[in-house]
Parts: C-alpha cells; sequence; structure tokens
C-alpha cells in the first residue's frame, strides 16, 4: 500500500477554504463591521494601557507624573503624583477600578487621548460620544480647557468644548457628551485635545468613554438629546479605504504561494509512493 502524504491530504481539505478567503481578499471583503455596541477599546481603562494611544509619555510610580506632559492609568490619582487626591475611577468607585489620568503639557498641539479605530456603518443616524472627566488637583485654580475632535489621524473635525472643568469637578466625576449624524459612512478616530498650555495645574482624568450609535449609549435615556433632523451632520476626513490593486495584489501573492505549497506536497507524495 502506498504511503500517503498527510501535508497533501490537508492541502487537499483546506483548499477550498483558502481559495475562498483569497478571493474575499481581492474583492476587500474580509473586514466585516464589529457587532459591539461601544467602538471604543478599553473605554473604562480596565485593560490598562492597552488600545489608545497619546503624545504624552507613559509613566508610573511613585510621583513619576510630575512632569508635565505625562500620562498613566492608575488606581487613584495619588499614585504617580502626590498632590493629586486619592480619587478613584468612575467606574467602579473603589481600588478595583482604573482610569486615565494626564499632567498636561505646555504643548497644545499634542493629542491628550486618541481611540482605536472607529468604525462608522451607519450615516444619517444619530451617534454619540461621551465621556467623565475630573479635576484631580485639590487645589486646582488652572483648570484645562478641553475638547474632542474626529477624523483620519492628521485632518480633525472638532466635536464641540466639553462640560467645562472648575472647583465642583475637584474629585467629581463631569459628564460631557456630543451627538450628531454622519454623511457617509467611513472609519474615524476621536482623539481629545487641551488648549490651555499655562504651566501649574492642568492635570485631567477620563474614563468611561463610550462612541457608538446613541440609543445604545448607557446615557441615552436620561439624556436623550436633540431629533436626528436637528443635529449637526459630520463630514470628517475619514482614514483611506485599500485601493482595489493593493487588495488584488494581496489576493494574488496568496494564490502563489498556494499553488508553491500545493506542488511541493504533490512532489512529497510522489517520492513516498
Amino acid at each position: 500500500m502506498k504511503k500517503r502524504n498527510r501535508s497533501y491530504l490537508f492541502l487537499g481539505r483546506a483548499h477550498q477554504g483558502i481559495k475562498v478567503c483569497l478571493l474575499l481578499a481581492g474583492l476587500g471583503l474580509t473586514s466585516l463591521p464589529a457587532k459591539a455596541q461601544n467602538l471604543i477599546l478599553n473605554g473604562n481603562f480596565s485593560s490598562g494601557t492597552n488600545n489608545f494611544s497619546s503624545d504624552y509619555v507613559y509613566v508610573t510610580g511613585a510621583d513619576s507624573a510630575m512632569p508635565e506632559g505625562t500620562y498613566s492609568v492608575v488606581t487613584k490619582a495619588s499614585d504617580v503624583h502626590s498632590y493629586w487626591g486619592n480619587y478613584f475611577d468612575r467606574t467602579s468607585g473603589n481600588s478595583s477600578g482604573k482610569y486615565f489620568i494626564a499632567n498636561a503639557s505646555a504643548n497644545t498641539t499634542q493629542t491628550v487621548w486618541q481611540s482605536n479605530l472607529l468604525r462608522v456603518a451607519s450615516p444619517g443616524t444619530a451617534y454619540r460620544f461621551e465621556a467623565y472627566l475630573m479635576s484631580i488637583y485639590p487645589a486646582e485654580n488652572n483648570y484645562p480647557r478641553l475638547s474632542f475632535e474626529i477624523g483620519n489621524g492628521s485632518t480633525w473635525t472638532s466635536m464641540g468644548q466639553t462640560t467645562t472643568l472648575n472647583s465642583s469637578s475637584r474629585g467629581s466625576w463631569i459628564f460631557t457628551y456630543a451627538d450628531g449624524v454622519f454623511g457617509s459612512a467611513g472609519d474615524f478616530y476621536v482623539r481629545l485635545k487641551n488648549s490651555n498650555g499655562a504651566d501649574g495645574g492642568n492635570d485631567l482624568g477620563l474614563d468611561d468613554i463610550y462612541f457608538g450609535l446613541r440609543t445604545s449609549a448607557s446615557s441615552s435615556g436620561s439624556t436623550p438629546g436633540l431629533s436626528t433632523g436637528s443635529l449637526t451632520t459630520l463630514n470628517p476626513s475619514s482614514v483611506p479605504e485599500p485601493s482595489a490593486f493593493s487588495l488584488l495584489v494581496v489576493g494574488i501573492g496568496g494564490w502563489i504561494v498556494l499553488r508553491r505549497a500545493r506542488r511541493k506536497a504533490i512532489r512529497g507524495l510522489k517520492d513516498n509512493g
């Protein structure tokens, strides 16, 4: 009896499935929209520093956030700055939770926090961005001036000024949100900017960030917002889709690799025959 080559049998069984995958790659159909309600990954910072970015420098440890332009993900603000309060996160309100904190930079062109890539799949439908902010310095009198923007990573559209931080926000989480409809579907980033470049103070906490359909937002019942027809239509610059040519190259490249592997398996079968 001839010895059967297992690698060839595997290739034979998987061949049709691989061809389908290559066809989908060539047609640009391998990226399917996520079904998660909140498009922001790690919006409550339970996963630490994953799934977001910042132009600030990440620090950890006692008093590591003393320099301006630094950030951390902490259980309480005083973990990284002895002048900041023993304030817990908004999600749990105790030592089991985490949140984002920053000692804001004098360079107002820097991004404080930026989301993962977000897919807007339902133009003309109300979307909501919401977050909670806090002043983390108990003696604060020089508050950051914050705003959220949406865009493709280089070109940005304002989503409006956030709720103003003031003396009532020292150690208290303040809710802020922005509603809008999109003129077209696309992939976008959301980022937080601070326009206060003054030295001293200018510190903040950020937690429980949401972006998605307004009807799925946790605040939608208590803060329903305007009717869709009254909302501002957003037309931010989206992240470019891969070109049809580049997708075709990927598909052809995969097909060539498959052909070579199959020929090698056939030669192995003959050698073992």
